[in-house]
C-alpha cells in the first residue's frame, strides 16, 4: 500500500469537498445550480472545461492506448485534442447567443416542439451512462494499483468504484455547478501537473523518444490476457491451435512453467499470458508498433477518428458549460484556451505510454516488483501504465501525486456528468412538464436527486463492467468506452446542431428523426460488438459484419444527417418564427437588440390601437 498516494488523494477527496460546501451558498437557484449563474470567466471556464474532458480516458486511457497499441492509440490523442476545432468553428458562439440552460432547450427553442426536447432528454442520459461507464471502470482499477485492498467486505475493483461514485455524487448535489466549475478547475491544472511530471522525470531517467520508439519496433507487438483453464485449451478452429499454443510461441520457460502449474492444478480463476497480435488491416504481415491495424480494421480506422473529431461536439457535459460563459465572444475565447491546455495535454500522453513500455520492462527484468498483474515484462492491464510508471520513475511521492490526478480526472468528468444528466432530468423534464411552478427551492432539490440516482445508476453500471468480462474482451478498455460515447453524441445530436444551426430549412420532424436514427443506430452498432467479442454472436454474414465495427460513426452520423435533410424536404415545415431564431442564433449584439426593439415597437402600437 502507498501511504504518500493514499494521503495525497485523501487531500483531494476533503479538498474537492470542502469546495463544494463553500459553493453551498451560491446554489439557491436553478441558474446558479445547472449554470453557476452563467457568471464564469473565460480562462476559468476553459480550465473547467480541460478538467470536465480530460477524464479517465485521457490521463489513463491515452497512455494505456498507446502502450498497447501504438499508433492505434496514438489516434486518440489526435482524434480528442482535434475534437474543440468543430466546437468552435460551429457551434460554442452559436449555442452561448441563443441561450436557455441545456441541449434540449436549444432543441425546443430552435424547434417549438415538446417531442424533440423529450428525444434529446433521452440522447443526453444515455450519452452520459456511455461516458460514465470507464470514469468508474477507471476508479476501481486505479484503487486497485493505489491501495491493492478492499475494505467493508468489498474487493479492491469494487470499492474503488463505491468511493469515487460517493464522493462526486456528494458534492455535485452539494455545490452545484459552481461548486463543481471550481472543483474542475483545480482538478485540471493538478492532473495537468501531474501529467507534466511524469513526462519530466521519464526524460530525466533517461527517456529518449526516437530511441524507444525505435526498441519497440523492432518486433511486432504482444498481446496480454487473463486466461482460464478452459480458455488456454481450448483449440480454435480456424488455426488448429490453442491459445496455450500460440502463447508457448513468445513466453520464456520460466514464464510458462507458471501457466503450466495453474494448468495441473486445474485451478479456478485466471492466469496471465501474452499472445501474438493479429494485424486487422494487413493479416499476413506482422504488426508492429508504428504502423495501423492492431485495434481496428479499415472501417475502424476512419470510424475512430470521426468519432473522436465529432464526439466533442455532441458531449452534453461539454456543451453545457458554454452556457456558463456570460456572452458568445466569451464561450469563443474559453475554447481557444482549451485548445492552448489539451493540445498540450494531449502531446505528453503518448510520450509516457511510448516510455511505459521500456521503464517496466527494465525494471521487471531488473527483479522489480509490482501491485498489479504482469506476464512477460507487460503490464496485462494497460491503463495501470501511468501509476504503475510513476511509481518506477519516482516512487511513492510522484505515484500519489499521478494516483491523485487520476482521481481529479474521474472526480471533474464525471461531477459534469452529473449536472448534465440533472439538468435533463429537473430542468428538462421536472421544470418544463412535471411542475412548472414549482419553487427555486424545490427545483434544486429535485436536480439533487436526480444528481444522487444517476450516480447510483452509474455505480451500477461500473461493478458490472468486470461481471460481464468486459475488461478482458477489450485492450485498453478506458479508451475504448470513452470512443463509445463519443459516438453516441456524435450520431446523436451533431446532425441536429449543425442542420439546426447552418441550415434555415431544417424541421421539427427532420430533426428528430435524424436523431433518432443517430442514437438507435449506433447503440445497436455497440451492444452487436461487445456481444461478438464476448462470443454471443459470430462474424459471418451481416449480423457479423455489423457487430465487427467498434465503432458505428462512419455510417450513423452520415445516415442520421442524410435523415434531417431527407425529412426536411419532404415535411417542410419551418417554424413560424424561424427568422426570429435565426436572428437569435447568427446575428450580433445590436442586430439582435434592434430586432427585439422592432418587435416591442409594433406589440406597444398594436396595445394603443386597441
Amino acid at each position: 500500500m502507498n501511504t504518500i498516494a493514499i494521503i495525497l488523494v485523501v487531500v483531494l477527496i476533503l479538498f474537492t469537498i470542502a469546495l463544494s460546501v463553500f459553493s453551498r451558498r451560491f446554489t439557491r437557484t436553478t441558474a446558479d445550480f445547472y449554470l453557476a449563474g452563467r457568471k464564469v470567466g473565460s480562462f476559468s471556464n476553459a480550465s473547467a472545461i480541460s478538467g470536465d474532458y480530460l477524464s479517465a480516458a485521457s490521463f489513463l486511457g491515452v497512455a494505456g492506448a498507446v502502450y498497447a497499441s501504438g499508433l492505434d492509440g496514438v489516434w486518440y490523442a489526435a482524434g480528442f485534442a482535434g475534437g474543440f476545432m468543430v466546437v468552435v468553428l460551429f457551434i460554442a458562439s452559436a449555442l452561448r447567443r441563443f441561450g436557455e440552460y441545456t441541449v434540449a432547450d436549444f432543441a425546443f427553442g430552435r424547434f417549438g416542439s415538446n417531442r424533440i426536447r423529450l428525444v434529446t432528454v433521452v440522447a443526453v442520459l444515455l450519452t452520459s451512462l456511455f461516458y460514465m461507464a470507464p470514469q468508474m471502470f477507471g476508479a476501481g482499477t486505479t484503487w486497485q494499483v493505489l491501495v491493492g485492498r478492499g475494505f467493508f467486505g468489498m474487493d479492491p475493483y469494487t470499492t474503488g468504484v463505491v468511493v469515487v461514485a460517493a464522493i462526486i455524487a456528494f458534492y455535485v448535489a452539494v455545490g452545484g455547478m459552481k461548486g463543481t466549475t471550481l472543483n474542475q478547475i483545480f482538478q485540471f491544472w493538478w492532473l495537468a501537473f501531474a501529467m507534466t511530471m511524469v513526462v519530466i522525470f521519464a526524460f530525466g531517467n533517461g527517456f529518449s523518444y526516437p530511441g524507444a520508439l525505435a526498441d519497440v519496433s523492432e518486433g511486432p507487438i504482444v498481446n496480454t490476457k487473463q486466461l482460464t483453464v478452459a480458455e488456454l485449451t481450448t483449440v480454435n478452429p480456424a488455426t488448429g491451435k490453442t491459445p496455450y499454443d500460440a502463447a508457448a510461441a513468445i513466453m520464456t520457460e520460466e514464464e510458462l512453467a507458471k501457466v503450466d502449474e495453474f494448468i495441473e492444478s486445474d485451478a479456478e480463476g485466471k492466469v496471465p499470458v501474452a499472445l501474438p497480435s493479429a494485424n486487422k488491416l494487413h493479416e499476413l504481415r506482422d504488426m508492429l508498433f508504428t504502423e495501423p491495424g492492431h485495434r481496428y480494421n479499415a472501417f475502424d480506422q476512419f470510424s475512430m477518428v470521426l468519432a473522436l473529431v465529432l464526439g466533442t461536439a455532441g458531449l452534453p457535459h461539454i456543451l453545457n458549460r458554454y452556457y456558463t460563459n456570460p456572452s458568445g465572444s466569451a464561450a469563443r475565447r474559453s475554447t481557444f484556451w482549451v485548445l492552448v491546455f489539451i493540445g498540450t495535454f494531449y502531446i505528453f500522453a503518448p510520450i509516457a505510454g511510448l516510455s511505459g513500455l521500456g521503464f517496466i520492462k527494465e525494471y521487471l527484468a531488473g527483479g522489480g516488483t509490482l501491485n498489479v498483474a504482469t506476464v512477460h515484462g507487460l503490464l496485462v492491464k494497460p491503463d495501470q501504465v501511468m501509476p504503475t510508471l510513476a511509481e518506477i520513475l519516482g516512487g511513492q511521492w510522484l505515484m500519489g501525486i499521478v494516483s491523485a490526478g487520476a482521481f481529479a480526472a474521474m472526480f471533474s468528468t464525471v461531477g459534469g456528468l452529473l449536472i448534465a444528466a440533472a439538468s435533463a432530468i429537473g430542468h428538462d423534464v421536472y421544470e418544463k412538464y412535471v411542475n412548472p411552478d414549482a419553487t427555486e427551492h424545490k427545483k434544486v432539490a429535485v436536480g439533487k436527486i436526480a444528481v444522487l440516482s444517476f450516480a447510483t445508476l452509474a455505480l451500477g453500471i461500473g461493478l458490472a463492467i468486470p461481471k460481464y468480462g468486459l475488461d478482458q474482451a477489450y485492450p485498453a478498455l478506458i479508451a475504448m468506452m470513452v470512443t463509445w460515447a463519443f459516438s453516441v453524441g456524435a450520431s446523436a445530436f451533431v446532425p441536429m446542431l449543425l442542420t439546426g444551426i447552418w441550415w434555415k430549412g431544417t424541421t421539427e420532424r427532420g430533426a428528430t428523426a435524424g436523431m433518432v436514427v443517430g442514437l438507435v443506430g449506433s447503440i445497436s452498432i455497440i451492444f452487436l460488438n461487445i456481444l461478438q467479442q464476448l462470443g454471443t454472436i459470430g462474424k459471418d454474414g451481416v449480423l457479423g459484419f455489423v457487430g465487427s465495427l467498434t465503432y458505428p460513426v462512419l455510417f450513423t452520423f452520415p445516415l442520421g444527417l442524410l435523415t434531417i435533410i431527407l425529412v426536411s424536404k419532404i415535411d417542410g415545415q419551418l417554424p413560424k418564427n424561424v427568422d426570429q431564431i435565426w436572428m437569435r442564433i447568427h446575428g450580433t449584439a445590436s442586430e439582435r437588440h434592434e430586432k427585439q426593439h422592432g418587435l416591442d415597437k409594433v406589440g406597444s402600437m398594436f396595445n394603443k390601437g386597441n
